[in-house]
């Protein structure tokens, strides 16, 4: 920054062909002034000024220096306006990564709150498996994800948002039943093979002594379609139950004793992750804020 003074006095010095009048247009008292140059020329060892004309006219390293001078002040002048551009980019823009389920029962609700608040901002969502999502998080090509609590996420700084317990989706027909009646009697439909909860589902079929179901589907949101249609129940989050639009579905906890069984994994715990150390743009900060009120 001294460097980038130093030129723009010779360029005032230069523009009024007086040091007295440039140290007026500069705000600084003329000995003060003079004593900046004197210091500037006997640092480069060459004499920018020939002060034995009125007005005092560059020399020819003054001249040299001064179109270097200008030239560096505007390459300044433009990775200034750049970076401020690049700022400005990032207040506009939050890249949300989030699996598709989430995204398609949760995004909606906290999206148009946070546009009541940033309606300038760009959203972008990006919907994929959670070690996706942890890979991209961590390789910068997201800002921020929602996810759950696991040994993958433990790299990352997280906000805690909701406990995420799992329950049983039944078509209207069954939800006089009991859990115990449900688990032994009805039929499932199992969600995503090999996914966390379709290896929830299969241990507790273990459990229940119960064959494997006979409708997998890959989705939560297929599942639901079809326990909808009476066609079977389906193991669901419970976040499902507040934004779910199915008429003609209900949601029943599993058993008190189930739930003790820890082996099982009934229960995970939902977070905003973003990297260690990342530093959080106002955007970002809003969007976390908004996610843990909701």
């Amino acid at each position: 920054m001294k460097k980038l003074r130093q030129f723009e006095l010779v360029i005032e010095i230069a523009r009024q062909g007086s040091i007295s009048k440039a140290a007026r247009c500069l705000n600084l008292a003329q000995p003060t002034l003079s004593k900046y140059l004197s210091n500037l020329e006997q640092e480069l060892g060459l004499e920018l000024f020939d002060r034995t004309t009125l007005p005092i006219k560059l020399t020819e390293a003054g001249n040299r220096y001064l179109l270097s001078g200008r030239r560096i002040l505007d390459a300044y002048k433009k990775l200034e306006k750049d970076l401020d551009m690049i700022k400005a980019d990032m207040f506009e823009a939050v890249r949300i990564g989030i699996s598709p389920t989430r995204a398609h029962f949760i995004l909606p609700q906290l999206i148009k709150k946070f546009k009541n608040v940033s309606p300038d901002t760009k959203i972008v969502v990006v919907e994929k498996t959670v070690k996706e999502l942890n890979n991209d998080l961590k390789m910068g090509r997201l800002d921020l994800v929602i996810s759950m609590r696991n040994d993958d996420t433990s790299q990352f700084d997280s906000t805690e948002l909701f406990t995420e317990d799992i329950m049983i989706a039944v078509p209207s027909e069954f939800s006089a039943y009991d859990a115990e009646r449900i688990l032994n009697e009805c039929p499932f439909i199992s969600t995503g093979n090999g996914l966390y909860l379709s290896n929830v589902l299969y241990d507790i079929l273990y459990e229940y002594e119960r064959e494997e179901p006979l409708i997998e589907v890959q989705s939560i949101e297929s599942a639901l379609a079809l326990v909808n249609r009476g066609l079977g129940v389906s193991l669901v989050p419970s976040y499902i139950k507040k934004y779910s639009n199915y008429d003609n579905v209900k949601f029943i906890d599993l058993p008190d004793d189930l739930r003790k069984r820890k082996h099982l994994s009934l229960s995970r715990q939902i977070c905003v992750f973003h990297r260690h150390g990342q530093i959080l743009n106002k955007a970002e900060k809003e969007f976390i804020k908004i996610a843990k009120e909701l």
